[in-house]
């Protein structure tokens, strides 16, 4: 086995680890270093795929749970599952190539700051799959990323690279470079400090905030119904008593939750009160009740027809005061990514598919409370979080989900770490409400403050602040994202010019 495939099985290791085990977030502070070695001084083919290969091995151990979730939800075979899950991995390493590949062509540049604009660059335009950043392996490391609420996720991804740059530099270059290594040190240190005090004092006033901020209490509910028994006609009614009877236990709660398609009876979009058999037993203290339905629009096998993921918000009374569409579908399970050729491949199933709902639409609550609601993998993406907040003054944003799909493995644990980032961003607490788990209450801290046990069902009875005002980041959006990737083009122009200097120059010495 050679060095470089060693170097890049550690490169892909130690970006993996903190995606499954958070407590070791310190992994990827060095996780690039590898990488760094294999491609610097290769052949720009070579380093493109040396780069493919680490995002590859990183992305087949990180998502090791999705051939189940394919499996289970796509309703794929085993073997044709684990070839759309290699496929998957490919697609998603085209990134780390592209990183590889660009890294290689610029350099490391000033200050060895190069990498780390590219980084975000490519973070922020690639189209994933599943969301992820390299900022979430930090997740347990509170302190380091509460800029988010600065530059979103970007900022902490950006700080990762450059201490990976850095760190590199110091181990591997000398000579000439001690002076550029010693520089770039102490400039990202200065940041890193700056960053790390930053974060503190924010978690002060946060904490101090959120003492202050009037408290709705709430009550997710989680049924725990196993992803075999969702949807069976002969256990729909049994699932469905399953929620009535954990509602019946609540009290003191104003906003009862349930999650994701808990109400497993396909509702029509514009239904204005809840049947009687759906709605459950309220305590005199709750006055609004929140759950995820199928919903449709029109009639089946019509033109127009189309069916919905849906969060309705109804009255204690059963009067349906909202409704809001799922907007990001998720792949293998609302939508299967390149669904018409697999539809050609014998032995699989018709692949069908889900309506876009439009938004984002907050739902007022009885007490003039406005909240966010979030399904599925919703709560991943930072810029509808941002929108809620924005352009609708949600307070508190809620999340429902059915994670039953990934199975005893570590997605839906991944599923929440990842969610930690929207409180912070936006300042708002976030009320994660699963079928299975993890049903949690995160505070405006990116804190996760209460949780249920996987699997098992139970409510959670929490008070949350409700916050207001807007952060810079819900203000001005993705900025430094953007201002990454102007100077990431700059940067690769400039590589450009100076290339077709060299060649001019070159050719003209070859004429005389």
């Amino acid at each position: 086995m050679s060095s470089k495939f060693c170097a890049a099985l550690a490169a892909a290791g130690l970006i993996a680890i903190p995606f499954l085990f958070p407590g070791l977030f310190a992994l990827a502070w060095i996780a690039f270093v590898p990488l760094f070695w294999i491609i610097e001084g290769a052949r720009i083919r070579d380093a493109l795929l040396w780069g493919w290969l680490v995002g590859g091995i990183a992305n087949l151990a990180g998502f090791y749970w999705l051939p189940y979730t394919i499996r289970v939800f796509g309703g794929f075979s085993y073997p044709l599952s684990v070839i759309v899950f290699l496929l998957y991995a490919v697609l998603e390493a085209l990134q780390f190539a592209l990183f590889a590949l660009l890294v290689r062509i610029a350099g490391f540049g000033p200050l060895f700051l190069f990498p780390a604009l590219l980084w975000t660059a490519l973070e922020f335009f690639f189209p994933h799959l599943f969301p992820w950043y390299l900022a979430n392996t930090q997740a347990g490391f509170s302190t380091l990323i509460q800029s988010a609420d600065l530059v979103g996720p970007y900022g902490a991804s950006f700080l990762l690279v450059w201490l990976n740059t850095t760190i590199y530099a110091e181990l591997v270059r000398g000579g000439a470079q001690r002076r550029v290594s010693l520089a770039a040190r102490v400039v990202f240190g200065v940041l890193a400090v700056t960053t790390l005090v930053y974060g503190q004092l924010r978690l002060s006033a946060i904490a101090a905030r959120m003492a202050a901020a009037p408290k709705l209490t709430v009550a997710a509910v989680q049924g725990n119904i196993d992803v075999g028994m969702k949807w069976d006609p002969a256990k729909l009614e049994r699932n469905l008593e399953i929620y009535r009877d954990l509602t019946k236990t609540i009290t003191g709660a104003s906003l009862i939750i349930w999650p994701e398609t808990a109400v497993e009876t396909w509702l029509p979009e514009q239904i204005r009160e809840l049947p009687r058999e759906i709605l459950p037993p309220l305590s005199a203290e709750a006055r609004d009740f929140l759950f995820g339905a199928l919903s449709f629009r029109g009639e089946p096998n019509r033109p127009g027809f189309a069916v919905f993921n849906s969060a309705f918000l109804a009255g204690r009374e059963g009067k349906i005061l909202g409704r809001y569409h799922k907007q990001v579908l998720l792949a293998f399970g609302e939508y299967i990514p390149f669904a018409p050729l697999l539809s050609k491949i014998p032995g699989v199933p018709e692949l069908g598919g889900f309506g876009r709902g439009d938004g984002p639409r907050a739902f007022a609550l009885s007490g003039g409370a406005r909240v966010a609601p979030l399904i599925c993998y919703e709560d991943l993406m930072p810029e509808l979080s941002r929108r809620f907040v924005a352009e609708q003054g949600a307070q508190l944003l809620v999340n429902i989900t059915n994670d039953a799909w990934y199975g005893r493995s570590a997605a839906p644990w991944q599923h929440a770490r990842m969610a930690q980032w929207r409180p912070i961003e936006t300042r708002r607490a976030l009320v994660r409400v699963t079928n299975t788990g993890v049903t949690s209450v995160i505070d405006a801290r990116g804190v996760m403050v209460q949780t249920l046990p996987l699997f098992v069902p139970a409510v959670l009875t929490a008070p949350v602040a409700l916050m207001e005002g807007e952060t810079f980041y819900v203000r001005f959006g993705d900025w430094f994202a953007w201002a990454a990737s102007l100077l990431s083009l700059l940067v690769l122009l400039r590589q450009a010019l100076r290339k077709r200097s060299k060649s001019s120059v070159g050719s003209n010495r070859s004429n005389r």
